[in-house]
């Protein structure tokens, strides 16, 4: 049976799944596991990697290689992509020699096209498109990736540096974000990604796994969900739960249970985003996928 692993070197987070395919042709998840890594910390709108995320990126590659060696996952059998962070970065190469010289390991790098359709095989092995558009997102530290679908045909794939660790470092927020915040964000928004969503509508939005697991935990109160569909997000309720989010103060993220420790930060304006995106694309419907990049790895690279 073959057994493989994907390491998704993010901005935000590193993500690791070992798996195996069993006699039937399936895939096994053996182990999930998230590091956050903050690649992109004080340095990735000047297109650099810092020494501090370096080192923080390292121990959590050795501890990647190791957890598949474990499981007999060997560096021949890993896929290892880069997305933002170090595709902007003028130093990824040191960083990506330095790994492949301590793990015998290859890291590639994807543009933004690539990682898009990347996320919408991921959602795609999960979740049934009906004939109404849907417009995939994927929420990065780095950049945002938007898949549009009529059906199962993909109608356009986009990504824009509007990640989340751009703007908190691009602005000094307040805590929690006043009225100015707010528009700086929203007028930053509306710069990058230009005429964008002028003309896109959408009925489905369908979040890839990140801030939008967040939303799923705080809406249903609970951690256990089938990681092998989709999950619909009550858009009514939804909208309260970013709302809480955007206005929140970070003592108040601290003391929610829901909110895991490495989005406490940065959540407030992946909330403000995602409600932005809702409504500009004039959505009826809002969906939680378990699946994204990494799941689109093994379903196009093994």
């Amino acid at each position: 049976m073959m057994k493989g692993a994907v390491i998704d070197l993010g901005t935000n987070t590193f993500g690791l799944i070992v798996f195996r395919e069993t006699a039937s042709k399936k895939i096994e998840v053996l182990i999930r596991d998230k590091a956050f890594v903050n690649l992109g910390e004080g340095g990735i709108n000047s297109n650099i990697i810092t020494e501090k995320a370096m080192k923080r990126a390292y121990f959590a590659m050795e501890h990647f290689v190791d957890t598949c060696r474990s499981f007999g996952v060997y560096p021949e059998q890993i896929r290892a992509f880069g997305t933002s962070a170090l595709r902007d970065a003028n130093n990824a190469k040191e960083f990506i020699d330095k790994i492949c010289t301590l793990h015998d390991l290859e890291v590639i790098l994807i543009d933004g096209k690539g990682e898009a359709e990347l996320i919408y095989q991921g959602v795609r092995s999960i979740h049934n498109f009906d004939t109404d558009r849907s417009c995939i997102m994927d929420i990065g530290g780095g950049s945002t990736e938007f898949i549009v679908t009529k059906a199962n045909t993909v109608l356009e794939e986009s990504s824009f540096n509007i990640g989340i660790s751009r703007i908190t470092q691009l602005f000094d927020l307040s805590d929690p974000l006043n009225s100015e915040d707010i528009n700086r964000i929203k007028l930053f928004l509306e710069y990058q990604t230009k005429d964008y969503f002028k003309t896109l509508t959408a009925e489905h939005l369908i979040g890839a796994a990140g801030s939008f697991e967040t939303y799923y935990l705080l809406l249903n109160k609970s951690s256990s969900y089938d990681i092998h569909k989709t999950h619909l997000l009550p858009l009514e309720e939804l909208h309260k739960v970013l709302d809480f989010l955007i206005y929140s103060s970070y003592e108040e993220r601290m003391n929610n249970y829901w909110i895991v420790d490495y989005r406490k930060d940065m959540i407030n304006v992946a909330a403000y985003k995602t409600k932005w995106v809702l409504n500009q694309i004039g959505a009826k419907a809002c969906y939680f996928s378990p699946a994204g990049i990494k799941e689109g790895v093994i379903s196009t690279c093994f």
